[in-house]
């Protein structure tokens, strides 16, 4: 294999934003390994993210229109139609003729993105007319949602088995296997290589941080207004403790509005903080939804503070996907569960006492998944 391997990195996302910060640092480790990276994006543009990489394509952007995934838009909120599809395909197929890669990295399909199944399975086919057919991996991250419907867990591992040469899961196995959300798991169980959790970038200490007993926060915000105002609630019992609310870019204003209106002196309210993981640091509790990204912000605080954490996942319009990870953090030792359905100013209450009183785990988890993800692929090209 050459010195520096080429890697086409296939990702979009869909409503939250969280994959494509995983899929940033990612970039960022093949970078750090000596590896290049082309970059096929296929989501709207977040404000502000760049990648460390050394070409970037967008594709005409598609998003969920709720929640439930159950409806697409395009750029101009208009549901998706076949013409745009096909359009989308043929740009992404005009882009790969540009480039030759020894590895397509697909993320999250087929475990999730099933709305671009057609675009992939054309991706496939074009590369395997190719003299020196590149590697197709997935990248996964550790739980996988619900899939309600049948036989879509059966497509899944018939993708795997037919259209993929290796499965990266972002997860610690001792913590998180992929049997906990994916039936057929060992069915692909040859394929699959685990990679430790992928942490988001780490700040730099700050003198400045400001401390707060306790750090609320919910991810972009969309879904949570709901954690907000019983935090508030609550906050305003207990004087003992300083709070900051972090309301997330994607909370109403005027719901944000609302909250800085009832919050008292011991309650700041803010849309974001910046270095998140580090105001966790010098925390004594963390109250947070679980995605993924904000997940490994507290189990790193768990490590490194005395920061304790209850999640309160977001299990609503059937989403189970932060719901399971909450319930499995929770029963290795690191948090307390409270699942948003349940959520209430007294069980919160009760919650708070719980998580204060945790000890640290003894658990080493593993941090490590991206360099451990550039060093598979480095290793499976060396192989080729």
């Amino acid at each position: 294999m050459a010195e520096s391997p080429r890697i086409l990195f296939y990702f979009l996302h869909l409503l939250g934003v969280g994959h494509v910060f995983r899929a940033k640092r990612l970039i960022e480790g093949f970078h750090n390994a000596g590896m290049k990276t082309d970059v096929i994006y296929g989501g709207a543009p977040v404000p502000g993210v760049s990648f460390q990489a050394d070409s970037v394509h967008y594709l005409p952007p598609i998003r969920a229109a709720d929640s439930a995934y159950s409806n697409y838009l395009d750029a101009n909120d208009e549901p998706l139609e076949k013409p745009f599809l096909e359009r989308r395909k043929q740009s992404l197929l005009e882009v790969f003729e540009t480039l030759s890669p020894d590895l397509i990295l697909i993320e999250a399909f087929p475990f999730g993105r099933r709305i671009v199944r057609h675009e992939l399975g054309a991706l496939f086919d074009q590369a395997a007319t190719r003299e020196k057919k590149p590697l197709i991996v997935t990248s996964v991250r550790d739980i996988l949602q619900e899939r309600k419907k049948p036989g879509r867990n059966e497509e899944t591992r018939d993708w795997i088995t037919n259209a993929f040469d290796h499965v990266l899961v972002h997860s610690d196995p001792d913590i998180i296997r992929l049997d906990d959300t994916f039936p057929f798991a060992r069915e692909i169980d040859n394929k699959l290589s685990y990679t430790g959790f992928v942490l988001p970038n780490k700040e730099p200490d700050q003198n400045e941080v400001e401390t707060f007993d306790v750090i609320v926060s919910a991810g972009g915000g969309a879904f949570g207004g709901e954690l907000m105002q019983t935090a508030l609630a609550v906050a305003n019992e207990r004087v003992d403790m300083s709070w900051c609310l972090t309301t997330g870019p994607n909370l109403p204003d005027n719901e944000r509005e609302l909250l800085a209106s009832c919050a008292v002196k011991h309650i700041a309210v803010r849309t974001s903080l910046k270095n998140l993981s580090g105001h966790m640091g010098k925390a004594r509790l963390s109250i947070s939804q679980c995605g993924y990204n904000t997940a490994m912000d507290v189990l790193a605080a768990h490590r490194d503070s005395r920061c304790r954490a209850i999640f309160v996942p977001y299990d609503t319009t059937g989403q189970t996907e932060q719901l399971k990870r909450s319930e499995l953090l929770e029963k290795a030792g690191y948090s307390i569960n409270l699942p948003q359905s349940t959520l209430t100013t007294e069980n919160l209450n009760s919650a708070i006492d719980k998580a204060l009183a945790l000890p640290r785990s003894s658990h080493e988890v593993d941090f490590d998944g991206v360099e451990n993800s550039a060093k598979l692929i480095r290793s499976w090209l060396d192989k080729t």
